[in-house]
C-alpha cells in the first residue's frame, strides 16, 4: 500500500507540473519554450501566473517527489543502502525545487543552488532506479528507460552549463531536456507502481 502511495505521489507530481507550466506559459506574454528558461515563469514581476508556477510546478512537485522516494525506500529499505541513497537523491530534488520556488531567478544564489539540486538529484535518482526497480521485478523497459532518461537529463544539464550566458536562443530547450526527463519519469513510474502487474514494486 505504501508503494502505491508513492506511485500516486509521483504521478500527481508529474501531472501538476505539466498543468502549472502550461497555464503559466500561456499567460506569459511572448514566452518561448526554446529560448526562455523555465524559471522565468516564476518571476512575479514578469509572469502573471508566477504564484501558480512557484507553488505547483516547483514546490508541490518537489515535495511530492521527495515524499514518494521516502515512502518507497521505507517500504523496501531492508534491501540495502542503495535505497537510502535513492531516497536522499529524491530529497535533494525536493529541496532544490522548493528553493527554486521560494527564491526567484536573479534574486538569490539559492535559486541556482536549488536548480542544481533539483536537476542532478532527480536525474541521478532515475539512474539509480534502474537497478533498484529491476530488483523488485519492475518491467525491464522501465528500468532501462529510467537509466537512459537520467543520463540524458544529466547530459542536457551539462550542455546547459556550457551555453549559459551565450545567448544562443536555445537555452530554454536545453534546460527542458534536463527537467522534462524527470517529469516523464514521474508519470511512468507512478503508472508502473499503481498498475504494474506481477512481482512489481507495488506488491512489496
Amino acid at each position: 500500500m505504501t508503494a502505491r502511495a508513492a506511485g500516486a505521489a509521483w504521478l500527481l507530481a508529474g501531472v501538476a507540473y505539466v498543468l502549472c507550466e502550461t497555464v503559466s506559459a500561456r499567460k506569459y506574454p511572448g514566452y518561448d519554450y526554446a529560448r526562455d528558461y523555465i524559471s522565468a515563469l516564476g518571476v512575479p514581476a514578469d509572469s502573471p501566473s508566477a504564484t501558480l508556477m512557484n507553488a505547483g510546478a516547483f514546490v508541490l512537485h518537489g515535495l511530492l517527489f521527495a515524499a514518494a522516494g521516502l515512502l518507497l525506500a521505507r517500504t523496501v529499505g531492508q534491501r540495502g543502502r542503495a535505497w537510502t541513497v535513492f531516497a536522499a537523491l529524491t530529497v535533494a530534488n525536493g529541496v532544490g525545487n522548493v528553493l527554486v520556488g521560494l527564491f526567484h531567478a536573479g534574486a538569490s544564489p539559492l535559486h541556482g543552488l536549488g536548480a542544481l539540486l533539483a536537476i542532478v538529484g532527480g536525474n541521478a535518482a532515475m539512474i539509480l532506479a534502474d537497478g533498484l526497480f529491476r530488483g523488485l521485478g519492475a518491467p525491464r523497459w522501465f528500468c532501462v528507460g529510467s537509466r537512459v532518461l537520467g543520463m540524458a537529463g544529466i547530459a542536457s544539464f551539462i550542455a546547459l552549463l556550457a551555453i549559459a550566458g551565450r545567448g544562443t536562443g536555445v537555452e530554454g530547450a536545453v534546460e527542458r531536456g534536463s527537467v522534462y526527463t524527470i517529469i516523464v519519469w514521474d508519470v511512468v513510474a507512478g503508472l508502473v507502481l499503481l498498475f504494474g502487474r506481477g512481482r512489481s514494486p507495488q506488491s512489496v
